[in-house]
């Protein structure tokens, strides 16, 4: 087997330019649309002004009595700032001498020794996105940017670190109808217990009703398995339900006829229930179809180092806490990896 040499990297990602481009959108994309985030693309930072109306401001006229209102509303700024983050992998192209690709192409299991073309030329570059693509997906829910966490949780503050800091600032609480506590969502301990069901139609009930006329559940499997249970224990109902059916008896009993309710194992396992507007969160970055987004370089004395470097900047942002907006309940979940096939 040859060599990967440095001219046929660069060519390579020349050659892929349009696919690498492209590969980290299309990854995160699937799974940004399924939970209702905007991913959008944002240099340094972006703020959106929240202006929210005064109610309440009409009343009878009275002669020569008019009670003027001094304010119409009020305006709040939600800043979504990104982060520098970084993937960088050092290889040494010796390592790829003696080793076969696998390929349906046994053509491909030889190297050209005049044009020194590699069958692992695309697989390399497109591997390197793919799974930083993915390390952002088990981050955006759980990361808090910490620069000495040399890791995909230290990248950026995620949507429930920022959901926990509102909460903690009494911004989300019972008093402005935006938090509902609920307590866990366990799988029923025998056939009478339907209490996880209990939990989160009250849940849902106790959402503002602007939020209830088209908002979406997130909510993570394991959470939504165990409520499934207990409306079959609630219901005598035999055998295992049809998503379409549970989710029929879950709009009535909270008439909810927009409701949606979406898992993904982005969301983690636990019993966090977050209900909001479509488009209430913002997945922000600056490089999404980069042209740079990884660059093959050869920095050391030795050029049979080779240094990917893969840059990018990286944010999140809820758009709006306000109970028309958002409800969340008191418990938290804990992140599940999905990047890549294996980490150590």
């Amino acid at each position: 087997m040859g060599l990967i040499t440095i001219d046929e990297l660069q060519r390579a990602s020349k050659k892929y330019e349009a696919t690498l481009q492209t590969l980290p959108f299309m990854v995160m994309e699937e799974v940004t649309n399924q939970l209702g985030i905007n991913l959008l693309e944002v240099a340094n930072k972006d703020t959106l002004v929240q202006f929210q109306r005064k109610g309440g401001i009409a009343k009878p006229y009275i002669a020569d009595n008019i009670n003027y209102t001094t304010e119409i509303g009020k305006a709040a700024e939600r800043t979504l700032q990104v982060e520098t983050c970084v993937a960088v992998l050092k290889d040494h192209i010796m390592n790829y001498k003696e080793k076969l690709v696998a390929t349906n192409d046994p053509l491909a299991q030889k190297v050209n020794n005049q044009t020194k073309k590699h069958p692992m030329e695309q697989l390399v570059l497109e591997s390197m996105i793919r799974s930083v693509a993915e390390d952002i997906i088990d981050a955006m829910f759980f990361s808090e940017r910490d620069t000495n966490n040399q890791s995909p949780l230290g990248m950026f503050t995620g949507f429930n670190p920022l959901l926990d800091l509102e909460i903690a600032s009494g911004e989300i609480s019972l008093s402005k109808g935006n938090y509902r506590a609920t307590g866990e969502l366990l799988a029923p301990a025998d056939e009478n217990d339907f209490e996880a069901y209990d939990k989160i139609v009250a849940f849902i009930r106790s959402a503002n009703p602007q939020l209830r006329k088209n908002g979406i559940l997130l909510i993570p499997d394991n959470a939504l398995f165990n409520v499934m249970d207990a409306l079959g224990n609630k219901i005598k109902y035999k055998g295992s339900f049809e998503f379409d059916v549970f989710l029929n008896h879950l709009r009535g009993a909270t008439n909810t006829p927009n409701l949606s309710l979406r898992s993904s194992i982005a969301l983690g396992s636990g019993s966090r229930l977050i209900y909001t507007k479509p488009g209430n969160f913002d997945l922000g970055m600056n490089t999404i179809t980069d042209k740079q987004f990884v660059q093959v370089r050869t920095p050391y004395e030795d050029p049979n180092y080779v240094q990917f470097w893969n840059q990018f900047d990286l944010g999140a942002r809820i758009r709006s806490i306000h109970a028309k907006e958002i409800l969340v309940n008191d418990e938290s979940n804990v992140g599940i990896e999905m990047s890549g096939d294996y980490n150590s």
